[in-house]
């Protein structure tokens, strides 16, 4: 495990992003078939690429790991944003960092995940890695609207059969079928994220495309 003094000296360093070209985004994917959104995998070309697999929450570190690496590269080989490409795959436990603070709030989603707000001490009511850091072993100037940091330089997927556990929390609470729970769902997903029919396959595209892989939760 990376020391975590280390790894925090590294943020620290952290100044701006370059903002990467974004590939279009429709978060409102289909049951299966070809209509899925793989647009972005044609848009990875630059001579750098990688791909870092969140399966868990872990203060949103997939995201700034993503923008460290995207700021170390341009600073050691003064790479241009052209020649870098970052996805950040967010599956399983992670994929309650794709919806949004309504969404988090209305079904208290803190208390689900055990992440609390530590002005409060209660179950934080908003997505925690928007707005800012709940942790406060982050450096905020840093690790504040870390997804938001991230849409801007980075593609960032997640996987649809994480989000069927998003969809039954709607059903649940609604009382509606599947069809409407979901697509009550997706309108809460945060603008900029794809989903894709699974983490595996996001991760094994990307790979594909030529991405180096980290595991970054």
């Amino acid at each position: 495990m990376t020391d975590r003094r280390d790894f925090l000296g590294s943020l620290l360093a952290l100044g701006a992003v370059p903002t990467l070209a974004k590939v279009p985004h429709s978060p409102a994917a289909p049951q299966g078939g070809s209509a899925w959104n793989v647009a972005w995998a044609d848009k990875l070309t630059g001579k750098h690429k990688m791909v870092f697999d969140s399966p868990e929450i872990s203060q949103g570190l997939a995201l700034l790991r993503a923008l460290i690496w995207i700021k170390d590269y341009g600073d050691v080989y003064k790479a241009p944003a052209s020649d870098m490409n970052a996805v950040v795959v967010l599956r399983h436990n992670a994929i309650w960092m794709v919806m949004n603070d309504e969404f988090w709030n209305h079904h208290d989603i803190g208390a689900k995940t055990g992440i609390k707000d530590p002005k409060t001490g209660a179950p934080i009511k908003r997505n925690p890695v928007l707005g800012p850091t709940p942790w406060t072993d982050l450096p905020p100037q840093v690790a504040d609207n870390a997804l938001t940091k991230a849409l801007a330089a980075t593609t960032i997927l997640a996987c649809n059969l994480a989000f069927q556990e998003v969809v039954e929390v709607e059903k649940a609470e609604a009382k509606v079928d599947d069809a409407r729970a979901r697509a009550m769902a997706i309108s809460h997903i945060v603008p900029g994220i794809i989903l894709q029919p699974s983490g595996a396959f996001a991760l094994s595209r990307a790979q594909e495309a030529g991405c180096h892989y980290m595991n970054a939760s």
